[in-house]
C-alpha cells in the first residue's frame, strides 16, 4: 500500500511540476490532429460517404506527431525536468517520422478490424449464442493490441530497434508486463471518467463542443501518453537497457569458470542456449528472452560461439 501511495505521489508530482511541458506537447500535437480531422469532415461533407474507413484516417496522419508527445512524456516519466518540450517534440517527430507512419497504419487497421469484429459478433450473438465466444476472442485480441500500443511508441522513440524487434518485444511485454499494462488501463479509464463527467455536465451542444476542444487541445493526448509511459517505461528500460550489463555478467562468468578449469578447480558450467532461435540469418538486433532478461540475438550468438570454442 505504501508503495502504491508513493507511486501516486510521484505521478502527480511529475504531472503538475511539468504541466507546462505537457501543455506544450499537447498543443503541438493538437494542431495537426485538428487539421486532419477537419480535412476528413470536409471530405465527408463533399462526398457524403461518412464511413469508418475515412473517419479513422486521422490516426495515420497524426501518429507521427504522437512521437513528439511520447518523447516529452517519457522524459517526464523518468523525472527529467531540464529540457525543452518543443525541442524534444520536433526532434522525435523528425527522427521517427517513417516508423510512426507505419505504426499509424498498423493502428488504423487494428482499430478498424477490432471495432468491426466486436460490433459484428455482438449483433450476431443476439441471434446465435455461439457468437459470444467469437465476441470474447475479439475483445481479447483488442486488449492485447491495446497493450502493445501502450509500449510501442515509447520503445520506438527510446531504443534503436528494427520494426520486427519492436513489435515482437512489445507483444512479449503486452503479456509479460501485465500488471503495468493494467495500471495504465486504470489510469486511462479514470481520465475517461473525468472527460465523460465534463461532457455530461454540458448544458447544450455549444458548450459540449467548447469543452471537447479545450480537453483535446490542452489536456487529453499528452495526459494519456504520460499515464502510459509512467507505468510502462521504467520496467521496459530496465529490461532492455540491462542487456549489455547482463551480457557482461555472463561473459565474466564464463571467463571465471574457464580460469577454474585451467587450474583444475572446477568443471566448466555450461550455459544452456537450447530453445533459443539463434539462426544467424535472422535479425541480430532482435531481442530474445534468456535467463530472465532480453538480450540481442547477435549477443547471444557470440556468447554461444565463445562457449563452444573454449
Amino acid at each position: 500500500m505504501e508503495k502504491a501511495k508513493l507511486g501516486i505521489t510521484r505521478f502527480f508530482s511529475g504531472f503538475f511540476r511539468c504541466f507546462p511541458k505537457l501543455l506544450t506537447a499537447n498543443l503541438l500535437f493538437a494542431v495537426p490532429l485538428a487539421v486532419f480531422i477537419a480535412a476528413v469532415y470536409f471530405v465527408n461533407k463533399l462526398t457524403g460517404l461518412n464511413n469508418i474507413f475515412i473517419n479513422l484516417l486521422p490516426i495515420i496522419f497524426s501518429f507521427p506527431f504522437f512521437a513528439g508527445v511520447t518523447a516529452v512524456t517519457r522524459n517526464i516519466a523518468r523525472e527529467e525536468t531540464n529540457f525543452s518540450a518543443a525541442g524534444v517534440f520536433f526532434k522525435a517527430v523528425k527522427d521517427n517520422l517513417a516508423v510512426f507512419i507505419f505504426h499509424g497504419i498498423v493502428l488504423y487497421l487494428a482499430v478498424f478490424f477490432c471495432y468491426s469484429s466486436i460490433t459484428l459478433y455482438w449483433r450476431m450473438a443476439h441471434e446465435n449464442g455461439i457468437f459470444y465466444l467469437a465476441f470474447a476472442i475479439a475483445i481479447i485480441i483488442a486488449v492485447i493490441a491495446l497493450f502493445i500500443f501502450y509500449n510501442l511508441p515509447v520503445m520506438t522513440v527510446t531504443f534503436d530497434l528494427g520494426v520486427k524487434a519492436l513489435y515482437k518485444n512489445c507483444a512479449l511485454m503486452a503479456l509479460g508486463e501485465l500488471k503495468n499494462n493494467l495500471l495504465a488501463t486504470l489510469g486511462l479509464f479514470l481520465l475517461f471518467i473525468f472527460c465523460a463527467t465534463a461532457f455530461f455536465a454540458s448544458p447544450n451542444a455549444v458548450v459540449l463542443l467548447i469543452i471537447s476542444g479545450v480537453l483535446g487541445a490542452f489536456l487529453v493526448p499528452a495526459t494519456a501518453s504520460y499515464i502510459m509511459n509512467f507505468y510502462v517505461y521504467k520496467d521496459m528500460a530496465a529490461v532492455i537497457s540491462d542487456n549489455s550489463q547482463k551480457s557482461e555478467e555472463i561473459r565474466k562468468k564464463i571467463e571465471a569458470e574457464n580460469l577454474k578449469r585451467s587450474k583444475g578447480e572446477a568443471k566448466p558450467e555450461k550455459l544452456d542456449f537450447s530453445g533459443l532461435d539463434l539462426d544467424e540469418r535472422k535479425d541480430p538486433e532482435e531481442y530474445l528472452f534468456f535467463n530472465g532478461k532480453m538480450l540481442k540475438r547477435g549477443t547471444l550468438i557470440k556468447m554461444r560461439d565463445k562457449q563452444e570454442n573454449e
